[in-house]
């Protein structure tokens, strides 16, 4: 099957997607998700392995920044291309923030600013996978309006009490990557940072799912903590990809 019937069959998806949203009607944020199953203090933090877990977000923003910092002196990387780069690792910096200080006063206002760091960053995965394996001129052209509708995706929610328009944005990048990847071009040799990185993110989501029911096993960890790790390790494994690949083309010549 050509490119154009892999790019159909993505537009068809999404649209499959949004209907079902709207079918579904507006879900409205569970006041009890604030109700983390650990919520023991340690050194005068509440939460406190919950809002320390977060050191694992960090980590993989701080590093992924120093190197483009670095890496901007190589003419080979395009300005497009680094812009993505930057609101990425932004992003898990961003995320880190909102996330330890929505595990310190769990609410709905701060969860917004939690929800806010992570829209920036699953807003530069789609466009990093664009640019990898769809158009590297539209990725650049469509970066800042879909970082723009990943933050209004996260305000949609407050103002209209409905997560379906967070939600599609959030699994976005699960309808985007396997069907460019069958049907897309590859830009660079290395690609399996998407797939642990993704693959991390789903273990994410049933750590989350199994908050209480992973603390009862453990008695020491709860789900909710091994989400953040899970979803750290998964950036990290993004961060390294970036890092470490080379240019296809450059390759050749």
């Amino acid at each position: 099957m050509s490119e154009m019937s892999g790019k159909r069959l993505y537009f068809a998806s999404l649209l499959v997607f949004i209907a079902v949203a709207i079918a579904y009607g507006p879900i409205p944020q569970p006041q009890d998700y604030h109700d983390f199953a650990d919520d023991r203090e340690f050194i005068g933090i509440p939460n406190a392995l919950d809002v320390m877990s977060n050191l694992v977000i960090i980590y993989p923003g701080i590093i992924g920044l120093a190197f483009v910092h670095e890496r901007r002196k190589n003419p080979r990387v395009l300005d497009d291309e680094t812009s993505i780069h930057i609101t990425l690792f932004a992003g898990m910096i961003l995320t880190f923030a909102g996330s330890v200080w929505f595990h310190l006063e769990p609410n709905d206002s701060t969860m917004l600013w939690d929800r806010l760091g992570m829209s920036i960053v699953i807003g530069s995965c789609i466009s990093l996978i664009i640019n990898d394996f769809w158009d590297r001129g539209l990725a650049g052209k469509i970066h800042l309006p879909i970082i723009v509708a990943s933050i209004i995706s996260v305000v949609w929610w407050p103002v209209f009490d409905d997560l379906r328009v967070y939600f599609i944005f959030k699994h976005h990048p699960f309808i985007l990557f396997p069907i460019l990847l069958i049907f897309g071009t590859r830009v660079y040799d290395k690609i399996s940072g998407y797939y642990w990185g993704l693959s991390m993110f789903i273990l994410a989501t049933v750590f989350e799912f199994g908050d209480e029911a992973i603390f009862q096993v453990t008695g020491f960890i709860s789900g909710h903590t091994l989400k953040h790790i899970a979803a750290g390790i998964g950036l990290w494994f993004l961060m390294v990809m970036i890092r470490d690949r080379t240019s296809i083309s450059s390759e050749d010549e």
